[in-house]
Order: C-alpha cells, then structure tokens, then sequence
C-alpha cells in the first residue's frame, strides 16, 4: 500500500519567493506526495502565484487564512484540514523558499520508512565539513541559542529543534496539532513538548530522529521581525512554565 504524504507549506507575502518549476517538477516526478500550501493572509500576490501552481496539478491545494496569523497557525490550520483526508498516513511541513530542497525532504521520509518504528523525524542544521549548510551568522547564532535553551528546558539530547522541516504520522500529527499554540514561532519547541509529555524519553529515544542536513540553501533575511526577536526569551519562558507542569 502506498504510504502517501501531505507537505504543509505555510506561506505570507512570498510571491517572489516561490519557486514554481520546483514545486510541479516535484509533484508530478512523485505522485506519493500532495503539498497544501496555506496563505497566511498575504497582502502580496502570493495568492495568484500558488493559485497559478494549482492550476497545472491537481497534487496542489490551497487553503487560506483571512487575516495574517503566522507560521504556527497557518501550519496548524494546514495539518487539521490535510487530517480530514484519510488517505495520508504521514503529514510534513516545509518553508515556501525550499531553504530546504525537495532532496533532503526525500531523504528524511525515506529514512523514515525504512525504519518502521520511527513516527517523527525531523531534519537538522549541524554543521559538517562534508555538508553544504549556507546560514548566515546572525542565523546560526539564533538557532544554537535557541536550541540550547530548548536543550536544558525539554532534557533531551536534541541539537537543533528550530529547523523548519518535520514529518510525522498521522498519530503524532494528531496529538501534536489537536490544540493551538502559544507561541507562532517558538511553536517547534512546543511539539517536542506535546510528544514528550505524551509520551515519555524513552520515545524519543526508539521512535523519533534527528537528521542531520546536507545542503541547505541561504534564501535571504529571516521574516522574523527585530520585535518578534525581543519577544522569543519571553515566549520560551511561557512556554518552559506551561509545558514542564
């Protein structure tokens, strides 16, 4: 039986960002895959790019939240309705500049089938000297302070948490996604916390993994703002406070 995956795509205000040629290239090399873009309420022509891309495949969907809500929200409401459909066992979401290519998507959901026990696995921004990791510096920095702080709230041996590539079967896409979430960027943080606490380390341990990337590509400047940036310790803090009870 064919295992089909959804590919959650949470886009605002990335109509020159979207890359087409890849999307359908995609899509019709791989029927095992549908990808769900949601727009997020952009005020750009996002809208008629991604309604352009649906047009040439019917492996592409659309659904649209009215007002800008940001990326936990939008890849929320893009999981819930992608759940309604019964015929996907495994559920993901990428960002819309494929920062991440489609090879290193493949790569993990193989990984993930071959290895039957797995029911989340998630890619990772290590740094090797044999892998092509393009980030800025103000990037990185970022990212291992938050992956540190994560390190020493959730205990568990995860190197990076942030990066915006997850896949997960259905099971965990419905326990993970079942309430909304506190915070709209720090809301990776709080899905390690959902299975955690659902679950226990032992889990993490025999059911989950870290894969580490071999190319990710630099598609400029963060969308997070300099005010949403002042805001991150205090969300972790909320976060920390509600989930470790």
């Amino acid at each position: 039986m064919m295992q089909k995956c959804c590919i959650i795509v949470p886009c605002y205000n990335e109509g020159d960002r979207i890359l087409e040629e890849e999307f359908v290239s995609f899509v019709n090399e791989y029927p095992t895959f549908t990808i769900l873009f949601v727009n997020d309420g952009s005020s750009d022509h996002t809208l008629a790019k991604i309604e352009q891309l649906a047009k040439k495949t019917t492996r592409i969907k659309i659904s649209s939240l009215e007002q800008n809500s940001g990326k936990a929200a939008a890849v929320r409401f893009g999981v819930l309705e992608a759940l309604k459909d019964e015929g996907f066992t495994y559920f993901a979401f990428l960002d819309a500049d494929l920062a991440i290519p489609f090879s290193e998507f493949l790569r993990l959901y193989h990984i993930t089938l071959i290895n039957k026990e797995l029911m989340f696995t998630f890619l990772s921004k290590i740094r090797r000297a044999d892998a092509e990791v393009k980030q800025s510096y103000k990037r990185f920095l970022m990212g291992r302070i938050l992956s540190l702080f994560a390190r020493f709230s959730l205990k568990l041996p995860v190197y990076d948490t942030q990066c915006g590539c997850k896949l997960m079967n259905r099971e965990i896409a419905e326990l993970v996604f079942s309430k909304p979430f506190i915070s709209a960027w720090l809301f990776d943080i709080e899905i390690f916390w959902r299975i955690l606490n659902q679950k226990n380390q032992l889990y993490f341990k025999t059911n989950t993994l870290e894969v580490p990337l071999n190319k990710l590509m630099d598609r400029g400047s963060s969308k997070v703002s300099g005010k949403a940036i002042f805001k991150l310790p205090f969300e972790f803090i909320k976060i920390h406070r509600t989930y470790s009870k």
